[in-house]
Protein backbone atom coordinates (compact mmCIF):
# COMPACT_ATOMS: atom_id res chain seq x y z
CA UNK A 1 0.00 0.00 0.00
CA UNK A 2 1.00 3.55 -0.67
CA UNK A 3 2.34 5.88 1.85
CA UNK A 4 0.22 9.26 1.81
CA UNK A 5 2.43 12.03 1.77
CA UNK A 6 0.08 13.70 4.78
CA UNK A 7 1.43 10.83 7.13
CA UNK A 8 4.76 12.19 6.90
CA UNK A 9 6.49 14.55 9.31
CA UNK A 10 8.49 17.31 7.48
CA UNK A 11 12.01 15.76 8.18
CA UNK A 12 10.75 12.57 6.96
CA UNK A 13 9.68 14.25 3.87
CA UNK A 14 13.03 16.08 3.85
CA UNK A 15 14.49 12.17 3.30
CA UNK A 16 12.38 11.12 1.01
CA UNK A 17 13.22 13.52 -1.34
CA UNK A 18 16.90 13.69 -0.36
CA UNK A 19 16.65 9.51 -1.46
CA UNK A 20 15.08 10.38 -4.32
CA UNK A 21 17.98 12.18 -5.61
CA UNK A 22 16.16 15.74 -5.33
CA UNK A 23 17.06 19.22 -4.12
CA UNK A 24 15.74 20.42 -0.68
CA UNK A 25 13.61 23.19 -1.72
CA UNK A 26 11.73 20.03 -3.49
CA UNK A 27 10.25 18.87 0.11
CA UNK A 28 8.69 22.57 0.39
CA UNK A 29 6.88 22.30 -2.88
CA UNK A 30 5.44 19.32 -1.75
CA UNK A 31 4.45 20.48 1.69
CA UNK A 32 2.56 23.49 -0.10
CA UNK A 33 0.83 21.52 -2.19
CA UNK A 34 -0.23 18.95 0.74
CA UNK A 35 -1.07 21.17 3.55
CA UNK A 36 -1.51 24.49 1.48
CA UNK A 37 -3.21 23.81 -2.04
CA UNK A 38 -5.02 20.98 -1.01
CA UNK A 39 -4.24 18.69 -3.53
CA UNK A 40 -5.48 15.09 -3.35
CA UNK A 41 -3.25 13.57 -5.76
CA UNK A 42 0.64 13.70 -6.36
CA UNK A 43 -0.52 14.51 -10.34
CA UNK A 44 -1.45 17.50 -9.91
CA UNK A 45 1.66 19.28 -8.19
CA UNK A 46 2.41 20.64 -12.01
CA UNK A 47 5.60 22.56 -10.15
CA UNK A 48 7.39 19.17 -10.03
CA UNK A 49 9.10 17.55 -12.69
CA UNK A 50 7.12 14.48 -14.68
CA UNK A 51 9.83 12.64 -13.34
CA UNK A 52 9.66 13.27 -10.21
CA UNK A 53 6.31 12.82 -9.21
CA UNK A 54 6.62 9.18 -11.52
CA UNK A 55 9.16 8.44 -8.82
CA UNK A 56 7.26 9.53 -6.21
CA UNK A 57 3.74 7.85 -7.38
CA UNK A 58 5.51 4.78 -7.15
CA UNK A 59 5.56 4.52 -3.23
CA UNK A 60 3.02 7.66 -2.20
CA UNK A 61 -0.12 9.15 -2.51
CA UNK A 62 -2.06 11.92 -1.54
CA UNK A 63 -4.99 11.09 -1.51
CA UNK A 64 -7.53 12.60 0.44
CA UNK A 65 -10.86 11.30 2.05
CA UNK A 66 -13.97 9.63 0.52
CA UNK A 67 -17.05 12.17 1.93
CA UNK A 68 -19.63 9.63 2.60
CA UNK A 69 -22.33 12.03 3.30
CA UNK A 70 -22.58 15.66 4.11
CA UNK A 71 -25.70 17.34 6.25
CA UNK A 72 -26.35 20.93 6.70
CA UNK A 73 -27.58 22.38 9.26
CA UNK A 74 -30.63 25.14 9.33
CA UNK A 75 -27.42 27.61 11.35
CA UNK A 76 -25.16 27.09 8.73
CA UNK A 77 -23.06 24.21 10.54
CA UNK A 78 -21.85 21.51 8.25
CA UNK A 79 -21.45 17.53 9.33
CA UNK A 80 -19.55 15.56 6.97
CA UNK A 81 -18.93 11.95 7.00
CA UNK A 82 -15.86 10.65 6.06
CA UNK A 83 -14.94 7.43 4.41
CA UNK A 84 -10.96 5.72 5.50
CA UNK A 85 -9.06 3.55 2.98
CA UNK A 86 -10.09 0.13 5.30
CA UNK A 87 -13.80 0.78 4.88
CA UNK A 88 -14.28 2.41 8.53
CA UNK A 89 -15.78 6.10 8.76
CA UNK A 90 -15.19 8.93 11.10
CA UNK A 91 -17.63 12.62 11.26
CA UNK A 92 -16.34 15.68 11.13
CA UNK A 93 -18.73 19.70 11.51
CA UNK A 94 -17.58 22.77 10.70
CA UNK A 95 -18.69 25.28 12.34
CA UNK A 96 -19.47 28.73 11.01
CA UNK A 97 -19.40 31.79 13.72
CA UNK A 98 -19.37 35.43 13.69
CA UNK A 99 -15.18 35.54 13.79
CA UNK A 100 -14.15 31.92 13.27
CA UNK A 101 -14.64 29.15 11.13
CA UNK A 102 -14.03 26.13 13.24
CA UNK A 103 -13.45 22.57 12.32
CA UNK A 104 -14.45 19.98 15.25
CA UNK A 105 -11.88 16.77 13.64
CA UNK A 106 -12.09 13.43 15.47
CA UNK A 107 -8.78 11.58 15.97
CA UNK A 108 -10.15 7.61 16.46
CA UNK A 109 -12.83 5.50 14.79
CA UNK A 110 -14.94 5.30 17.80
CA UNK A 111 -13.84 5.62 21.55
CA UNK A 112 -12.83 3.63 24.37
CA UNK A 113 -13.89 5.84 26.92
CA UNK A 114 -17.63 5.13 26.90
CA UNK A 115 -19.40 8.81 28.62
CA UNK A 116 -22.84 8.78 29.57
CA UNK A 117 -23.47 11.27 27.56
CA UNK A 118 -21.54 10.33 24.49
CA UNK A 119 -23.05 8.74 21.29
CA UNK A 120 -19.40 7.87 20.26
CA UNK A 121 -18.91 6.40 23.34
CA UNK A 122 -21.93 3.86 22.65
CA UNK A 123 -20.15 2.42 18.96
CA UNK A 124 -17.13 1.34 20.75
CA UNK A 125 -14.22 1.80 19.62
CA UNK A 126 -12.25 0.51 16.38
CA UNK A 127 -8.52 2.67 15.89
CA UNK A 128 -6.75 5.53 16.04
CA UNK A 129 -6.61 8.03 13.23
CA UNK A 130 -3.65 8.56 11.43
CA UNK A 131 -1.99 11.82 11.52
CA UNK A 132 -3.31 12.31 7.42
CA UNK A 133 -6.66 10.80 8.34
CA UNK A 134 -6.71 13.92 11.04
CA UNK A 135 -5.30 16.13 8.63
CA UNK A 136 -7.27 15.10 5.80
CA UNK A 137 -10.40 16.34 7.50
CA UNK A 138 -9.52 19.33 7.66
CA UNK A 139 -7.95 19.53 4.13
CA UNK A 140 -11.49 18.20 2.79
CA UNK A 141 -13.37 20.82 4.94
CA UNK A 142 -11.16 23.35 3.00
CA UNK A 143 -11.97 22.03 -0.58
CA UNK A 144 -15.63 22.12 0.29
CA UNK A 145 -16.89 25.57 -1.37
CA UNK A 146 -19.50 25.58 0.47
CA UNK A 147 -17.38 25.69 3.67
CA UNK A 148 -15.62 29.15 4.72
CA UNK A 149 -11.43 28.81 4.62
CA UNK A 150 -10.94 27.59 8.64
CA UNK A 151 -9.10 29.49 11.01
CA UNK A 152 -9.48 27.49 13.93
CA UNK A 153 -9.34 23.49 14.80
CA UNK A 154 -10.79 21.86 17.81
CA UNK A 155 -9.92 18.40 18.25
CA UNK A 156 -13.59 17.23 19.95
CA UNK A 157 -14.73 15.03 17.48
CA UNK A 158 -14.87 11.13 17.99
CA UNK A 159 -12.69 9.61 20.15
CA UNK A 160 -10.34 10.57 22.88
CA UNK A 161 -6.86 12.76 21.52
CA UNK A 162 -4.64 12.30 24.02
CA UNK A 163 -4.95 8.37 23.80
CA UNK A 164 -3.60 8.71 20.27
CA UNK A 165 -0.76 10.76 20.95
CA UNK A 166 1.71 9.47 18.59
CA UNK A 167 -0.78 11.20 15.80
CA UNK A 168 -2.15 14.26 17.64
CA UNK A 169 1.21 15.97 18.40
CA UNK A 170 2.47 16.12 15.08
CA UNK A 171 -0.96 16.67 13.31
CA UNK A 172 -1.10 19.71 15.78
CA UNK A 173 2.62 20.35 14.58
CA UNK A 174 1.75 20.60 11.28
CA UNK A 175 -1.43 22.35 11.54
CA UNK A 176 0.26 25.10 13.26
CA UNK A 177 3.48 25.45 11.52
CA UNK A 178 4.15 28.38 9.12
CA UNK A 179 4.78 25.54 6.54
CA UNK A 180 1.93 23.40 6.99
CA UNK A 181 -1.72 24.97 7.49
CA UNK A 182 -0.67 28.11 9.60
CA UNK A 183 -3.14 28.19 11.89
CA UNK A 184 -2.21 30.12 15.42
CA UNK A 185 -1.80 28.44 18.33
CA UNK A 186 -4.76 30.23 19.76
CA UNK A 187 -7.09 28.90 17.52
CA UNK A 188 -5.93 25.03 17.72
CA UNK A 189 -7.60 23.15 20.48
CA UNK A 190 -7.13 19.88 21.86
CA UNK A 191 -10.03 18.26 24.53
CA UNK A 192 -9.59 15.45 26.74
CA UNK A 193 -11.56 13.26 29.40
CA UNK A 194 -8.88 13.60 31.59
CA UNK A 195 -6.06 11.39 31.39
CA UNK A 196 -3.37 13.00 33.70
CA UNK A 197 -0.12 10.93 32.47
CA UNK A 198 -1.24 12.10 28.90
CA UNK A 199 -1.95 15.51 29.90
CA UNK A 200 2.07 15.45 31.17
CA UNK A 201 3.00 14.26 28.17
CA UNK A 202 1.74 16.83 26.28
CA UNK A 203 2.83 19.26 28.29
CA UNK A 204 6.32 17.83 27.31
CA UNK A 205 5.82 17.95 23.58
CA UNK A 206 5.41 22.16 23.91
CA UNK A 207 3.13 22.83 22.00
CA UNK A 208 1.47 25.88 20.42
CA UNK A 209 -2.05 25.19 21.58
CA UNK A 210 -5.35 25.28 23.82
CA UNK A 211 -5.97 22.49 26.15
CA UNK A 212 -9.61 21.67 27.10
CA UNK A 213 -11.09 19.16 29.84
CA UNK A 214 -14.53 17.65 29.82
CA UNK A 215 -14.78 18.21 33.57
CA UNK A 216 -18.39 17.79 34.12
CA UNK A 217 -18.87 17.39 37.65
CA UNK A 218 -16.08 18.07 40.60
CA UNK A 219 -17.64 15.24 42.98
CA UNK A 220 -15.99 11.88 42.25
CA UNK A 221 -19.58 9.92 42.28
CA UNK A 222 -21.13 12.02 40.02
CA UNK A 223 -18.20 12.72 37.37
CA UNK A 224 -17.79 8.29 37.80
CA UNK A 225 -21.25 8.05 36.72
CA UNK A 226 -20.71 10.50 34.01
CA UNK A 227 -16.99 9.64 32.70
CA UNK A 228 -16.31 6.01 34.19
CA UNK A 229 -12.40 7.42 33.65
CA UNK A 230 -12.73 9.26 36.82
CA UNK A 231 -12.49 5.91 38.63
CA UNK A 232 -8.88 5.19 37.36
CA UNK A 233 -7.75 9.46 37.41
CA UNK A 234 -10.06 11.15 40.16
CA UNK A 235 -11.09 14.47 40.44
CA UNK A 236 -8.17 15.79 42.62
CA UNK A 237 -5.31 13.91 40.14
CA UNK A 238 -7.32 15.37 37.34
CA UNK A 239 -6.39 19.33 38.79
CA UNK A 240 -3.08 18.62 40.12
CA UNK A 241 -2.20 17.57 36.31
CA UNK A 242 -3.64 20.41 34.99
CA UNK A 243 -2.60 22.72 37.46
CA UNK A 244 0.97 21.89 36.62
CA UNK A 245 0.02 22.38 32.78
CA UNK A 246 2.42 25.12 31.24
CA UNK A 247 0.09 27.94 29.64
CA UNK A 248 1.56 30.36 26.69
CA UNK A 249 1.46 33.96 28.61
CA UNK A 250 -2.62 34.74 28.34
CA UNK A 251 -3.64 31.39 27.56
CA UNK A 252 -6.77 29.77 30.09
CA UNK A 253 -7.18 25.50 30.50
CA UNK A 254 -10.82 25.55 29.62
CA UNK A 255 -13.32 23.11 31.54
CA UNK A 256 -16.19 21.99 29.86
CA UNK A 257 -19.01 21.32 31.87
CA UNK A 258 -22.68 19.56 30.42
CA UNK A 259 -25.08 20.56 33.69
CA UNK A 260 -27.61 17.69 33.74
CA UNK A 261 -30.92 18.28 35.66
CA UNK A 262 -30.67 17.17 39.16
CA UNK A 263 -27.40 15.63 38.23
CA UNK A 264 -24.80 17.99 39.00
CA UNK A 265 -26.18 21.31 38.41
CA UNK A 266 -27.15 22.32 42.25
CA UNK A 267 -24.80 24.96 44.54
CA UNK A 268 -23.56 22.27 46.37
CA UNK A 269 -22.02 21.13 42.86
CA UNK A 270 -21.00 25.02 41.98
CA UNK A 271 -19.02 24.89 45.68
CA UNK A 272 -17.39 21.55 44.65
CA UNK A 273 -16.54 22.55 41.19
CA UNK A 274 -15.16 25.95 43.06
CA UNK A 275 -12.95 23.94 45.54
CA UNK A 276 -11.44 21.63 43.29
CA UNK A 277 -10.52 24.16 40.53
CA UNK A 278 -8.73 26.48 43.06
CA UNK A 279 -5.13 24.83 42.41
CA UNK A 280 -5.71 25.50 38.48
CA UNK A 281 -4.73 29.37 38.43
CA UNK A 282 -5.28 30.43 34.83
CA UNK A 283 -8.68 28.61 33.68
CA UNK A 284 -12.72 29.02 32.40
CA UNK A 285 -15.28 27.14 32.67
CA UNK A 286 -17.85 26.32 29.72
CA UNK A 287 -21.19 25.88 30.50
CA UNK A 288 -22.93 23.62 27.83
CA UNK A 289 -26.32 22.79 26.48
CA UNK A 290 -27.02 18.91 26.41
CA UNK A 291 -29.11 17.82 23.67
CA UNK A 292 -30.56 14.35 25.02
CA UNK A 293 -30.44 12.71 21.57
CA UNK A 294 -27.39 10.99 23.04
CA UNK A 295 -28.84 9.77 26.03
CA UNK A 296 -32.42 10.21 26.57
CA UNK A 297 -31.91 9.63 30.50
CA UNK A 298 -30.23 12.62 30.93
CA UNK A 299 -32.12 15.74 30.85
CA UNK A 300 -30.30 19.18 30.29
CA UNK A 301 -30.45 21.40 33.51
CA UNK A 302 -33.40 24.50 33.26
CA UNK A 303 -31.85 28.15 32.47
CA UNK A 304 -32.67 29.26 36.02
CA UNK A 305 -30.45 26.72 37.24
CA UNK A 306 -27.66 27.00 34.60
CA UNK A 307 -27.69 30.78 35.25
CA UNK A 308 -27.32 30.26 38.89
CA UNK A 309 -24.40 27.79 38.37
CA UNK A 310 -22.83 30.45 36.24
CA UNK A 311 -23.18 33.50 38.75
CA UNK A 312 -21.54 30.98 41.71
CA UNK A 313 -18.60 30.35 39.27
CA UNK A 314 -18.27 34.05 38.75
CA UNK A 315 -18.60 35.09 42.17
CA UNK A 316 -15.64 33.20 43.26
CA UNK A 317 -13.32 34.87 40.67
CA UNK A 318 -13.59 32.13 37.55
CA UNK A 319 -14.49 33.42 34.31
CA UNK A 320 -17.28 31.21 32.73
CA UNK A 321 -19.37 31.45 29.96
CA UNK A 322 -22.61 29.57 28.33
CA UNK A 323 -21.53 28.45 25.27
CA UNK A 324 -24.63 27.17 22.87
CA UNK A 325 -24.54 24.14 21.12
CA UNK A 326 -24.77 24.45 17.17
CA UNK A 327 -25.86 21.89 14.62
CA UNK A 328 -28.15 20.07 16.77
CA UNK A 329 -30.99 19.67 14.19
CA UNK A 330 -28.40 17.21 12.08
CA UNK A 331 -26.67 15.58 15.31
CA UNK A 332 -23.68 17.97 15.58
CA UNK A 333 -23.79 18.87 18.81
CA UNK A 334 -21.49 18.25 21.54
CA UNK A 335 -21.41 14.57 22.53
CA UNK A 336 -24.04 13.73 19.47
CA UNK A 337 -21.43 12.08 16.57
CA UNK A 338 -21.96 8.75 15.48
CA UNK A 339 -20.66 7.28 12.23
CA UNK A 340 -23.72 4.89 11.36
CA UNK A 341 -23.63 5.76 7.52
CA UNK A 342 -23.83 2.25 5.22
CA UNK A 343 -23.74 2.27 1.26
CA UNK A 344 -27.47 0.99 1.44
CA UNK A 345 -28.89 4.54 3.59
CA UNK A 346 -27.22 6.74 0.72
CA UNK A 347 -28.96 5.34 -2.11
Amino acid sequence: MKVNLRDLSFSELDSLVASLGEPAFRSKQIRDWVHSKNAVSVESMTNLSKQLREKLSATHCADGLATLKKTVSRDGTIKYLFGLKDGLSVETVYIPEEGRKTVCVSSQVGCKFSCAFCATGGMGFSRNLTQGEILGQVTEVRRDKSAGDPTNVVFMGMGEPLDNLGAVIPAVAILNSPDGFNIGGRRITVSTVGLPEQINKLASAGLNMNLAVSLHSADDKIRSSLLPINKKYPVATLAAACANYPLKHGRKITFEVILFDGVNDSAEDSAKMIKALHRVKSKKVNLIRFNPVSNPALKPSPPGKVNAFKTSLENAGIDCTIRISKGEDISAACGQLKADFSKKSAE
